[in-house]
């Protein structure tokens, strides 16, 4: 090992791989910690932050410090500062925002932001493509999306920088972005955007998020910074590797698909993140080493990500690579990056408007003499020169794109508003929405969809009445007392004319096969049975309704009902009736009937057994998450639907790593259900959630999972792959 190991920044792989060489963990006198070299002792410590607390992250501040930011700056800024129950706590108001399906929405945004960078320096021809492009975009992109104006984005860094580099100077900087930022939270209070601030007062405000103001502040600041600093410093040094062998960089430019896994690859072979210290506070043995309560680590991503008993030729960069491991670039665990799936989507965004806008790119001084900052948890270039030729082609481009603030978020929402509503029943209200411009889409009986309200609050509701395709929609929304505030803000304040926003119906309860058909509808259950009913009667499939419910006023439509079909509708109100005999109505029915229920849990549940017993064909639309015990594993199957391969998962094994033992790749960060980079698309079959990252509509929805934690709460699971 060198006689100084860590304090060469050129030279800190190979203390690295001198360091997984050797017995135990390594004392570095440089970081006053111990090294963690090797890729499953990483991982290990990263899956136990009981035992390797990240309190190292963020630096006691002195106390003149502590006297300038009291009640203005967040001590502890960033949610890898914060151990277990506060991090998890702060961080569920955040995850959702930054899946990768929801965050694709502002592509377009990135790129047009992108060209108009380029546009500013095209003709020089050479720049520093740090300075001018990689740090300057992420830092507009980030803003934008917190919720700051993109604008300001240099200021905002200026005083971020306190963190990386205090200073007395600073302080005042970073106390003034703390204002500008809690001004715009307590805008957002009342007026909502499509932005991080207002997605987390959505989740306050519907109880899903419990937070106070000071620390909704506190999430923003380090996700700037991390998330802009890393992008930065990322795409120059992936460059270089690329630029730097034949071939590779034209390879990796070739489509998306190409650009992704080469930003896999950079990830895994110099991640912008050398690694991160952990404090330890219980007695424990990581690597061969005791260690005790106080001692610090240094867990090396960059070591990991080169360890050769977990990757083939590790040393080499190779943007063609593939095979099923994961990274730890972005590390793993609760600490996983939160904004990995924004870093993917602007570096990919970036490679396709580099190849674009700047011809036989080049790095601009020889790539052997490329400098790197001192040794510490980031990893830079000291300088970043790139050139490229300016060509009369290149100048036809230049403001040919649209700009940033022409740009909406691709987030496939429709606009719409109120243009009937009546009440219904106790408690429920029908309403009707109408497109702005043109016509809702068509959709088929049993069909949900997703509604913006004006307050930003996002709800499913199922689609009813008997018209499925005049371009407008009718819903039903009971009034809940206890639920998060959607149905009690449509009820109160949503008036005719209200502006709303709606995406595209979807369908996970649709009519199916032949024959007689039972619909089963409990309370506000009744919304797609209605549209069933007339459906089934177009296709000249016998039908009847069972309409259950407390008090005949409650029960939506039920007079109607009973007016127009009344041999085949039963309404069935306890209050008048008692309890209606399910299991010995459900026995009576032909073998051949299929059954369709939609309603609380008790009834569904209810039916199920009750079709199970009688070798009924039952089909269930639920509001909630089905009940499961999450307590233990069982063993189970997935098929995969595009070969009817099954492939038996272990009760100790998770979904991603047999389809990693079956050779196919599926793209994972976290692996504990956090960051939503592992979903895949289910066909069939009940799902046991653990993530905390799908809404509680997706999780009664049941087509998607993630695979690095979830499970078949049944015994097979038809998988989308």
């Amino acid at each position: 090992m060198n006689a100084c190991p860590f304090s060469n920044p050129s030279q800190v792989f190979e203390d690295l791989a001198q360091a997984r060489d050797q017995p135990g963990l390594t004392w570095s006198e440089v970081m006053n910690r111990w090294v963690v070299s090797r890729h499953d002792d990483i991982v290990t410590a990263l899956h136990d932050p009981t035992t390797f607390s990240s309190r190292p992250t963020v630096p006691d501040m002195p106390s003149h410090v502590l006297e300038a930011f009291s009640g203005k700056v967040p001590l502890r800024g960033t949610l890898i500062g914060h151990d277990n129950p506060i991090h998890d706590r702060l961080r569920a108001a955040v995850n959702t925002f930054f899946m990768p399906r929801r965050i694709a929405r502002f592509e377009s945004w990135i790129e047009a932001q992108a060209h108009a960078l380029i546009d500013e320096f095209y003709e020089e021809g050479e720049v520093d493509f740090r300075a001018r492009f990689s740090s300057p975009l992420p830092l507009k992109v980030i803003s934008h999306i917190v919720g700051l104006d993109p604008d300001r984005s240099e200021v905002y860094f200026k005083a971020l920088q306190f963190f990386s580099s205090p200073g007395p100077e600073k302080l005042q900087p970073l106390v003034d972005f703390h204002d500008e930022a809690m001004a715009a939270i307590e805008a957002r209070r009342y007026r909502r955007h499509d932005d991080l601030m207002s997605h987390v007062w959505n989740l306050r405000d519907s109880g899903e998020a419990e937070m106070d103001d000071f620390e909704m502040l506190s999430l923003f600041p380090g996700l700037m910074l991390a998330g802009h600093e890393t992008s930065a410093n990322l795409i120059v040094m992936a460059l270089t590797h690329m630029l730097a062998r034949p071939g590779a960089y034209e390879t990796a430019q070739a489509d998306d698909a190409s650009r992704s896994r080469a930003i896999e690859e950079a990830l895994r072979f110099e991640a912008p993140i050398t690694g991160m210290p952990r404090r330890v506070t219980c007695p424990v043995n990581l690597g061969g080493t005791e260690l005790k309560p106080g001692d610090e680590v240094f867990l090396a991503y960059a070591s990991g990500n080169r360890d050769p008993h977990y990757y083939e030729r590790p040393e080499e960069f190779d943007v063609e690579r593939s095979g099923t491991q994961q990274h730890i670039g972005f590390a793993q665990g609760i600490h996983a990056c939160l904004g990995a799936p924004l870093a993917r989507l602007l570096l990919k965004v970036e490679m396709r408007v580099i190849a674009d806008r700047l011809p036989n790119l080049r790095f601009a001084k020889a790539y052997e003499d490329r400098e790197y900052l001192p040794v510490r948890e980031v990893r830079a270039l000291v300088d970043t020169p790139f050139a490229w030729d300016v060509t009369d082609e290149g100048r036809a481009k230049a403001g040919r794109h649209p700009k940033p603030s022409e740009i909406g978020n691709d987030d496939g929402w429709m606009s719409g508003h109120v243009i009937e509503r009546r009440k219904v029943a106790t408690d429920v209200v029908e309403i009707v929405l109408a497109a702005d411009a043109g016509a809702l889409p068509a959709w088929t009986p049993g069909a949900h969809a997703e509604i913006e309200l004006p307050n930003s609050l996002i709800r499913q509701y199922s689609l009813t009445g008997g018209q499925i395709d005049d371009g407008r929609w009718r819903i039903a929304v009971l009034r809940e007392a206890d639920g998060r505030g959607g149905s009690r803000f449509m009820h109160d304040d949503l008036p005719m004319g209200s502006k709303v926003r709606v995406r595209p119906p979807r369908n996970h309860f649709p009519l199916s096969g032949a024959g007689p058909i039972l619909l089963i509808a409990g309370g506000i259950g009744i919304t797609p049975m209605i549209p069933m009913m007339a459906a089934s009667d177009a296709r000249g499939r016998s039908s009847h309704l069972l309409y259950l419910g407390k008090a005949r006023a409650g029960m939506a439509y039920a007079g109607d009902l009973e007016a127009r079909v009344p041999d085949r509708v039963t309404v069935w109100p306890a209050q008048e009736k008692g309890r209606f005999d399910l299991s010995g109505y459900l026995s009576a029915l032909p073998a051949v009937t299929t059954v369709y229920c939609c309603g609380p849990e008790r009834l569904i549940q209810a039916v199920e057994q009750a079709c199970e017993t009688y070798g009924l064909t039952c089909r269930v639309e639920r509001f909630a998450p089905a009940e499961f015990d999450v307590g233990t594993n069982a063993p189970f199957e997935i098929e995969l639907r595009s070969t009817g391969e099954v492939l038996p998962v272990a009760a100790d094994e998770t979904i991603l790593s047999v389809l990693g033992r079956r050779g196919i790749f599926v793209q994972s960060t976290c692996q504990q259900g956090t960051c939503g980079t592992c979903e895949v698309g289910v066909v069939e079959g009940e799902i046991l959630h653990r993530d905390s990252v799908l809404t509680k509509e997706e999780h009664a929805a049941g087509d998607t999972i993630m695979v690095c934690v979830s499970r078949c709460a049944g015994k097979r699971l038809v998988l989308k792959l």
